[in-house]
């Protein structure tokens, strides 16, 4: 239970950071910009959701690619690796040929 929970906030964090900074960058940017009134909202959340995007690819590629540590950059440097205690991988997969069937003795 411990790592679900662990692993859950390390996701919620590592996905509210870019939309935060993204969000604040957004408003920096268009704090300049003069546009009809009724343009700002969806000025803002384009130009908002973009940042947002392009920040969270950004930082995703330099972690994976240049270093983990970059995972700063989203809140946290650990990538939340899975909610449940068992990782799929143990899991055999049914009608996988590399089990032994239903009933016969282990292999000596």
């Amino acid at each position: 239970m411990k790592n679900t929970i662990a692993a859950l906030w390390a996701s919620i964090v590592r996905t509210f950071t870019p939309i935060i900074v993204g969000s604040v960058g957004g408003w920096f940017l268009l704090a300049g910009i003069t546009v009809d009134d009724q343009f700002v909202p969806v000025l803002t959340l384009a130009v908002s959701g973009a940042l947002t995007a392009v920040y969270y690819v950004a930082v995703r590629l330099l972690e994976t690619y240049v270093t983990p540590k970059l995972g700063w950059l989203l809140g946290l440097a650990k990538t939340p690796t899975s909610y449940t205690p068992e990782s799929p991988a143990s899991v055999p997969a049914p009608g996988d040929p590399n089990q032994p069937a239903a009933g016969t003795p282990p292999a000596l």
